[in-house]
């Protein structure tokens, strides 16, 4: 027999006992001591269970404890093994091409000698001044950029450097190395298999986990290996062992059971005894008092107060209908609880949670999802989370709903009101909560709307978004009473932003807001900066009279051109819907593309944090990695998508990420998220510190020729399909093909991809080449190879 069925049990008799009590006037004592003895039986009973109980958990602590410190010795002698094993294979490996460039210092036929003395060398490559004019090679394994950065820094120093994992993370990754054959004159580039010095290792923990990671700098770092797996919510023990002359290092971990007070189970069992006995002598003193109490009662003959028996106390009525809860569907199941309609399992998307109001998008749904969310923020251990919304009319509504389902786990709610995205994550920093959820839909039509969300830090994304779908449907949802308060955040957001960026020559810059939420912040935020600003759509309206909110479009930047053109203003702005994301026309109505702005960021970032990564997506132009290679930094192209980019900026650690679509990510002098507003002043700020026109400034960026994305539009589910097979089957020998978020091909004067969208069923596409003549007949190609795969498809290209 467990506690809990023991405690039942005797609960039943005691509640007997009252009823007779009760019922019975005559004999009032008598029964009232029956009841006195069951009550002294649980309260000595539960004494000893609670005694034993902690006994037995102290116990269990303190094995876990000694479990933990036993695997975390055994892992460092594991990893001091593999630091030893990598570094003696790289010396070897070095070994093998250095005395054979030793020998023949002079010779111009150095790469065959090396290639037929090492076989397994992947690529031999002989390098001469000046480096600075070598173009890279996409076909594997070319020279890529990265190799550049390498050649470029071994010119400047005349010393060899660390070797470096290329590609890490894909199929193809290899090990580089770069000797000086001739110093200031030739050098000769050696890669191999990353087999070499990694050999493949099986390796399994309980509990812990041991990694091995590449660094760049002190800002960026990728994991190459990774045995075992310790959940990043939990208390760990973390050691880091660096393997001389390189970049890499073993990283190993291993949960801790407990810690503090717990940890020190001995003590912990002491306190628990003693505890046990402290709760028996009260109980037997109480007993006491209640007999002698009864005794003049019974003495005095007092009248017996009415009691109600328990089991005759009706249930309450349910109030949720006036409480802001949501409406009542469904049947009852075995427990008597009304069960709400499943949320439609198709707003769940690839990076965030986006559906049609009153469709797909209840406010059911959006209440269950609430509780979702609250229910994995608590288990994180956070209690706190901020809301916000956008501009939509369905906003209030949902909004509502969202915090009565974040209340009804326990969370308590801080409504910030209705403020653009980025105000909603600065608070998540600002009120140091780590999570906050975004009510918005973003730039989709009016009668859309949805959820991104942020928990503990991290963004919520793939398998982590349709995990809160399974939450529901499984109703593993836990109860509480949270509380919401409102807040308004607005001026901390302008005043931080403000007392940071600050213009001297006062530009005039026209910003066209679409009538979404940024109308609220974006005028004024850029006047406290230094701006004077000609607002454009700035009155926030749900229904979007003038254009759609989606700067990506150009033709939803028409009214902005020709207000540019009528007005004596230096640069236009404009902001999507809930302002994350950033478009930008000069005064002659140019268009400036976001991977071109992304180039003008990252050269001033990296002016800043030389040697730092910069994370841009596939739908990025060509010319963006070389120009941040040349600026100094470390190019890393990453699949589409705001949680996406942000998860991987936190992997990393880079200093800056952008996308095609116009997100902007700083992680230096910001926070890591996206904000047009913000992205919006740090260019001005850029463009401030120039003596250029912004127009010259954007012009002595590279440039090319390049279509918008076109879509190829599909049933539900059927361009993932479609995009499996064309994957299998599509072939472009002359090109290096990138397969992170659909297929890009990057030829010698251009490149195509074809990629999933993660929020509508369809297939994007776009191209971009150095000319014209390239750009047809990289179309073409991807035409045919489309075509092949499926004849009915309606190209726009």
């Amino acid at each position: 027999m467990d506690l809990k069925e023991l405690l039942t049990k005797l609960r039943a008799k005691l509640n007997k006992a009252v009823d007779e009590s009760a019922e019975d006037g005559t004999g009032a004592p008598q029964k009232a001591r029956k009841l006195v003895k069951f009550e002294d039986e649980m309260q000595w009973t539960s004494a000893f269970l609670v005694a034993f109980a902690c006994s037995l958990f102290f116990a269990y602590i303190f094995k876990n404890n000694w479990e933990s410190s036993r695997t975390l010795s055994k892992l460092e002698n594991q990893s001091q093994a593999l630091v030893e094993s990598i570094q003696d294979s790289m010396q070897k490996t070095r070994q093998l091409a250095a005395s054979i460039i030793v020998e023949n210092p002079n010779s111009d036929d150095i790469e065959n000698i090396i290639k037929t003395q090492i076989p397994q060398a992947l690529r031999v490559t002989r390098v001469v001044e000046p480096v600075d004019t070598i173009e890279p090679d996409p076909v594997f394994p070319g020279i890529n950029f990265a190799t550049l950065d390498m050649l470029k820094k071994t010119s400047e120093s005349q010393t060899e450097q660390l070797p470096e994992i290329h590609l890490y993370g894909q199929k193809n990754q290899y090990l580089n190395y770069v000797y000086i054959q001739k110093p200031e004159t030739s050098y000769v580039v050696v890669s191999y298999p990353v087999d070499m010095i990694i050999k493949e290792q099986r390796m399994q923990f309980s509990k812990s986990e041991m990694s091995l990671i590449q660094k760049a700098g002190s800002r960026s770092s990728v994991t190459l290996q990774r045995w075992g797996l310790v959940d990043q919510n939990l208390d760990r023990l973390d050691a880091q062992i660096k393997i001389p002359d390189s970049h890499f290092y073993v990283n190993y971990t291993v949960q801790k059971s407990f810690s503090g007070l717990f940890s020190l189970s001995l003590t912990g069992s002491i306190i628990a005894l003693l505890s046990s006995l402290l709760l028996a002598a009260a109980t037997f003193l109480k007993r006491q008092k209640r007999l002698e109490e009864l005794e003049v009662i019974k003495a005095s003959q007092v009248q017996e107060a009415v009691y109600v028996p328990a089991s005759k106390i009706g249930k309450g009525k349910d109030l949720g209908g006036d409480s802001g809860k949501p409406k009542q569907l469904g049947q009852e199941d075995v427990t008597g609880k009304v069960k709400l309609k499943l949320p439609d399992k198709s707003i769940f998307k690839a990076y965030d949670i986006r559906g049609i109001v009153d469709e797909t998008l209840t406010s059911d749904a959006v209440y269950q999802i609430g509780q979702a969310i609250g229910t994995e923020n608590i288990n994180r251990g956070r209690q706190s989370i901020v809301v916000a919304r956008d501009g939509r009319l369905s906003g209030p509504t949902l909004l509502k709903s969202l915090i009565n389902g974040l209340q009804s786990t326990g969370c308590d709610v801080i409504n910030i009101g209705a403020v653009p995205t980025g105000v909603l994550y600065f608070s998540t920093h600002h009120l140091e909560t780590g999570s906050g959820v975004m009510l918005t839909g973003s730039h989709n039509p009016a009668n859309y709307n949805g959820l991104k969300i942020m928990l503990d830090g991290e963004t919520l994304a793939g398998k982590l978004i349709s995990n809160l779908y399974d939450m529901i449907a499984s109703g593993n949802l836990i109860s509480g009473e949270g509380s919401v308060q409102e807040l308004d955040i607005a001026d901390d957001y302008i005043d931080y932003i403000s007392s940071e960026i600050q213009l001297e020559n006062e530009p005039t810059v026209v910003v066209d807001c679409g009538n979404g939420i940024p109308g609220e912040l974006a005028p004024e935020l850029l006047e406290e900066i230094g701006c004077e600003v000609i607002p454009l759509h700035c009155e926030v309206d749900g229904n979007f009279p003038n254009h759609h909110p989606d700067p990506s479009v150009p033709e939803n930047l028409q009214d902005l051109m020709a207000t540019l053109k009528s007005v004596d203003a230096d640069i236009g702005i404009a902001f999507d819907g809930d302002g994350d994301r950033l478009g930008v026309v000069t005064k002659s109505g140019e268009i400036i593309n976001p991977d071109r702005l992304l180039m003008l960021f990252a050269k001033d970032v990296l002016s800043r944090q030389p040697g730092s990564s910069i994370i841009f997506d596939v739908k990025c132009t060509g010319h963006l990695p070389k120009s941040i290679v040349k600026y100094g930094g470390m190019p890393i192209m990453w699949k589409t998508g705001h949680s996406f980019m942000k998860a991987k900026l936190k992997e990393t650690n880079a200093a800056l990420a952008g996308e095609m679509s116009g997100h902007f990510f700083f992680n230096e002098r910001w926070f890591g998220f996206d904000d047009g507003l913000y992205a919006a002043a740090r260019l001005l700020e850029i463009l401030d510190q120039e003596e250029q026109t912004p127009e010259e400034v954007f012009a002595e960026l590279p440039n090319s020729v390049n279509t918008p994305e076109l879509k190829v539009h599909m049933k539900e589910g059927e361009h993932y399909m479609f995009m499996d097979e064309f994957i299998s089957r599509a072939e472009f020998p002359d090109a290096k093909i990138t397969t992170i978020d659909g297929i890009r091909a990057d030829f010698a004067k251009g490149w195509g991809l074809v990629r999933c969208s993660n929020t509508t069923p369809c297939l994007v596409i776009r191209f971009d080449a150095d000319d014209e003549e390239t750009l047809e007949k990289i179309k073409a190609e991807f035409r045919t190879q489309l075509l092949s795969v499926s004849d009915n498809l309606e190209l726009p290209f």
